[in-house]
């Protein structure tokens, strides 16, 4: 069982070697202690959002960006930030590649580009060009250019120093302890509290239905800084893994709430079962956003660009919620009740996703926006059917069966549209019923103008891409 954290409590971690004691609210950013508390300013404040990557660490030997993670979750973790990168006081191979093949220029996205470029030689051998360029998506760099990273990157692989890379750091008991204790404060902090199992976290909300669950916090870390609500404390169900996991049962893909994005794409299960979920999750983010976030989180985020939410709807999911009087099951389309709102009652959590395996079953998934990487959805679709094949005069005439299209971005919440279903259903696809339900879809939604699109944008979008779906199939 996980050991529980009170609101108050001397939180102890290593970084680059050195045990660290820090008395600290645990909602506080782990940016905010490396920076001020302990004079690690190789990770640089750039965005607060999780897009720059000028913060990117390594936490337990993943990449994610510390502007991102409360330092209550790096209990008993092990940070390595960039001034725990050389080994011995020489600097690590892939430091020496930037530095000789002109991979660093000014210093502002270095730090964090060596540390991705760190993780992926730590987890595998890069295959080329493309694996490196993913793992550095969430980097921005501003003046270097990313064809000398690359070749820097691609020359540490292929020179046979790979291990020397990834050598471990010094041992906490090596190097001198750190304590802050008069910890250097931008403003108001936020307390964690950390429980140490499902019923805790639920009798806990049931004693102060004011804590505020938190994951992966890759969204509720950047509304807290603009939120007023800010000092409610925080309930971190991160360390919970009874609600992580991927499995198959009785016929249902189950997916536990804490199961990162990261985990779902890679999940040998899911590539199985149901592919289109890996599909959406190499949309979602770049590596140090998708090791942290979980599929749970963006489903109570509730936001209408939820990324996996069009496919919930389309495969007919089913959200397992637990609260005080047990576990409940609210179907997907019951599920998402308005703007940023859900089914979920003040003292319950979101526990796991279902998703019926039904034999025969497609499922499309298409996303537009403004960029391949880090790019919140313009619009979203995904289309469900399923194939009857049968004979029509001389030839094999295909018909399609428990229809369903969902779209994101072009509601207050994620939709279906029921009489685009129902234009489809028992129809066979051609170029004529794919044209017909264009014009559907694009009469039946009504999209809003915002910041990130317009509405006669969105309307055209969701109409060509439910076209070319049509047409693939």
């Amino acid at each position: 069982m996980t050991a529980t954290l009170p609101v108050a409590a001397t939180i102890h971690f290593t970084v680059n070697g050195r045990s660290v004691s820090a008395s600290v609210d645990g909602g506080r950013r782990l940016l905010d202690v490396l920076r001020l508390d302990l004079g690690l300013t190789g990770a640089k404040e750039g965005c607060g959002e999780g897009e720059c990557g000028a913060c990117a660490v390594l936490l337990d030997g993943e990449l994610v960006n510390s502007c991102l993670v409360p330092v209550g979750q790096v209990m008993g973790g092990d940070v390595l930030t960039i001034e725990g990168l050389a080994i011995d006081g020489r600097l690590a191979p892939v430091q020496a590649s930037f530095l000789e093949l002109g991979g660093t220029q000014c210093g502002m996205c270095a730090p964090g580009m060596l540390l991705a470029a760190r993780a992926l030689l730590a987890s595998r051998q890069p295959s080329g060009d493309p694996e490196i360029r993913e793992a550095i998506a969430g980097n921005l760099c501003r003046c270097t250019g990313y064809t000398r990273i690359i070749e820097s990157i691609a020359a540490v692989a292929d020179d046979g120093t790979r291990g020397a890379a990834v050598v471990a750091s010094a041992g906490a008991d090596t190097l001198p302890a750190l304590e802050v204790t008069a910890p250097l404060r931008l403003g108001p902090e936020v307390p964690l509290v950390r429980p140490g199992s499902l019923p805790d976290a639920l009798a806990r909300l049931a004693a102060d239905p004011t804590l505020r669950p938190i994951a992966g916090g890759t969204d509720l870390m950047v509304q807290l800084a603009a939120d007023p609500a800010r000092h409610r404390p925080l309930l971190d169900l991160s360390r919970l893994d009874e609600l992580r996991g991927i499995a198959v049962t009785h016929g249902e893909l189950v997916v536990g709430a804490l199961t990162s994005w990261e985990d779902l794409r890679h999940s040998a299960i899911v590539s199985g079962a149901l592919p289109v979920l890996a599909g959406v999750a190499s949309t979602m983010g770049a590596v140090a956003i998708r090791n942290r976030a979980t599929v749970g989180g963006n489903c109570m985020t509730a936001s209408p660009a939820g990324d996996l939410l069009p496919v919930l709807l389309a495969t007919d999911a089913i959200l397992e919620i637990a609260g005080p009087d047990g576990v409940r099951a609210v179907a997907a389309d019951a599920f998402w009740t308005g703007y940023r709102q859900t089914a979920v009652k003040p003292g319950e959590l979101l526990v796991a996703i279902r998703i019926p395996m039904v034999p025969g079953r497609q499922v499309r998934f298409r996303k537009v926006g403004t960029r391949r990487a880090l790019s919140i959805a313009k619009v979203l679709v995904a289309v469900a059917w399923r194939v009857d094949e049968g004979a029509a005069e001389g030839a094999v005439r295909t018909t399609w069966r428990d229809v369903r299209v969902a779209l994101g971005s072009v509601a207050e919440r994620p939709i279906r549209v029921l009489r685009t279903e129902a234009l489809l259903e028992g129809r066979t696809p051609s170029p004529a019923l794919a044209a017909e339900a264009a014009a559907t879809v694009q009469a039946e939604i009504v999209p809003i103008d915002d910041i990130r699109s317009t509405a006669e944008y969105r309307r055209a979008v969701a109409g060509r891409v439910l076209r070319r779906i049509l047409l693939d199939a």
